[in-house]
């Protein structure tokens, strides 16, 4: 068997794999969420990822993607980029090739294998072209028994894609990726200036926010996203209502479902996922 992931070369090099960021910050039965922090020339250590996951950068400029067998890649991640990784790589280091300090958090999707079922992502059907269906990846034995027998690595253009409303006077929002079963999303929402959710309520899940522009308030606290801001409420954490002071583009991260049934400032369930 080839080893198209680099266990057997780790293991001959006496390798110890590393954790995936430098901090767990969260966990949850459905997701991990680390932090990432690597000042000008500093390398995180090799490690593998078991799961798909999503990275969005607080700040950076350029890094180096290494793997195990010396192959290099390089990226540009400044503040605000995003990615979502869905098939697995080799054992792999990343190193912040650039003169400022490289800031991020990486959402780890405990229960979604790799490429896994047609529903993960209902929008990216209809954007993602010749994504077939390949062999399924070796499985040394530290790998997890539901690794899946294909995988697909999916990008959507979000500039391609257009702000549709929710009944709610002045949002709007991109949906990037949702699983049906356990209702978990990420999506892009926008809050005209002088919108936002009119009472203070509390989510099924834990929802993660990362303000992309502008100026978006909770009122009772003062709390303010601005851009760059990371933003975590906790499952049944009440907070609200909000208002944005600017025009606001936030990308929102659900756990699971958003609400423990649907809040009357939406009027169809549609708007409530």
């Amino acid at each position: 068997m080839s080893d198209e992931y680099g266990f057997d070369l780790a293991k001959k090099r006496g390798m110890s794999l590393g954790d995936i960021g430098h901090q767990l910050l969260q966990e949850t039965d459905e997701i991990r969420v680390w932090s990432v922090d690597l000042e000008p020339g500093e390398s995180i250590h090799f490690h593998y990822h078991h799961h798909p996951y999503v990275i969005i950068s607080l700040g950076g400029d350029k890094n180096v993607v290494e793997s195990i067998f010396g192959e290099k890649r390089e990226t540009v991640e400044p503040a605000g980029n995003v990615v979502y990784r869905n098939a697995p790589s080799p054992v792999h280091r990343l190193t912040n090739i650039s003169q400022v300090p490289y800031r991020s958090r990486l959402v780890e999707f405990k229960n979604v294998g790799w490429g896994e079922g047609e529903g993960l992502l209902p929008l990216g059907r209809a954007l993602v072209t010749g994504v077939g269906a390949v062999s399924a990846p070796p499985k040394p034995e530290n790998l997890p028994n539901d690794v899946m027998d294909a995988f697909k690595e999916v990008i959507i253009q979000t500039a391609d894609l257009g702000w549709v409303d929710k009944s709610l006077s002045g949002l709007s929002h991109k949906a990037l990726w949702h699983n049906e079963e356990t209702e978990a999303s990420i999506a892009l929402v926008k809050f005209e200036k002088g919108a936002g959710i009119p009472d203070s309520h509390a989510h099924a899940s834990n929802q993660f926010m990362y303000c992309l522009s502008g100026r978006y308030r909770y009122i009772p606290t003062g709390t303010t996203l601005t851009p760059g801001s990371f933003y975590w409420n906790p499952k049944g954490s009440v907070h609200g209502p909000t208002l944005a002071e600017e025009t606001t583009v936030l990308l929102e991260i659900y756990d699971g479902p958003h609400y423990p049934q649907r809040p009357n400032w939406y009027d169809n369930d549609e708007d409530a996922r």
